[in-house]
């Protein structure tokens, strides 16, 4: 738009001059409606000649220009970037879309709005990666399954400080019922807390497709959680009622419906009292367990 205003400034300049000179010219002899006609005869020409080149092929420059840049800038980012990458890798649909949204949204930005527009996408890149590492979990390895567990029990606890309603958003990623809600948690992540989330997402990514694991065997995956939640119900029935009612709390993890019939507050610290159990599980079964139970989620 600047070099537009700029090229528009230069002809109406070129035209003044033009028109002066055609004045000035025709000073002797001519008589003034002669004068008048060439001048604006001058004037016309060069305006037409102006909204051409300004509207036309210069603004075809403009924008071809602008879209090379706007595209060389995504493609430095998904290259840098440890999560975007990763997503890429394990979900090209998903950061393809991405990918699109972001040179558009730059090539119209001014450069001022870069910044902004930039972090929305990450913003947006982060959601769609929680989403995917949640259903890429039983082929990811043990060790990034435990990583994505600490991380998950660092933000709700982050979370439930700020607003336990958004903990929703970070359970339920792949929920369009909850969408609002997990951009607003993810949002309100910064510090240790937003980074460990975001390399625990990319690690879940990028093992679930350079080194893919079997998924958990259903039968022994769920022995082992059956044992872990009869081991730990007197402790979470302390806290939160009856087996019944410890029950409703871990169906309404894996079902969004049923979590909207729960005061927040009280899921969330559910959902940390369960992960600090899964993270307390048998080197041998912690994996599997988790890679089972949040893989299903």
């Amino acid at each position: 738009m600047t070099l537009t205003y700029l090229l528009w400034a230069g002809l109406l300049a070129l035209a003044a001059l033009a028109g002066l000179g055609a004045a000035w010219w025709g000073r002797g002899r001519f008589v003034r409606g002669r004068r008048a006609l060439i001048a604006v005869g001058v004037f016309l020409a060069v305006g037409a000649a102006g909204g051409y080149l300004a509207h036309g092929p210069v603004a075809a420059y403009v924008a071809k220009s602008r879209l090379e840049a706007a595209t060389a800038r995504a493609n430095d980012i998904f290259r840098t970037d440890g999560l975007l990458r990763a997503l890429a890798q394990a979900e090209p649909e998903r950061a393809g879309a991405l990918h699109a949204r972001l040179v558009l949204a730059l090539a119209s930005a001014t450069e001022a709005e870069a910044a902004p527009v930039e972090q929305r996408l990450r913003g947006e890149a982060m959601h769609e990666a929680l989403s995917a590492a949640f259903s890429r979990l039983p082929n990811a390895s043990d060790e990034a399954a435990a990583r994505l567990a600490q991380a998950l029990l660092a933000a709700l606890g982050a979370l439930q400080g700020a607003d336990s309603l958004l903990c929703l958003g970070l359970l339920h990623p792949a929920s369009a019922m909850d969408a609002a809600l997990t951009e607003n948690a993810l949002a309100r992540l910064e510090g240790s807390v937003r980074k460990d989330l975001e390399s625990a997402l990319a690690l879940t990514l990028a093992s679930s497709v350079m080194q893919p694991h079997a998924a958990p065997l259903p039968a022994k995956a769920d022995a082992a959680l059956a044992d872990m939640f009869v081991e730990n119900l007197p402790e979470f029935q302390k806290s939160y009622g009856n087996p019944k009612q410890v029950g409703q709390l871990f169906s309404a993890l894996a079902e969004p419906e049923q979590a909207r019939s729960i005061a927040p507050e009280t899921l969330c610290a559910f959902a940390q009292d369960l992960l600090r159990a899964l993270l307390r599980m048998p080197p041998a079964e912690r994996g599997p367990g988790l890679r089972r139970l949040l893989g299903a989620g």
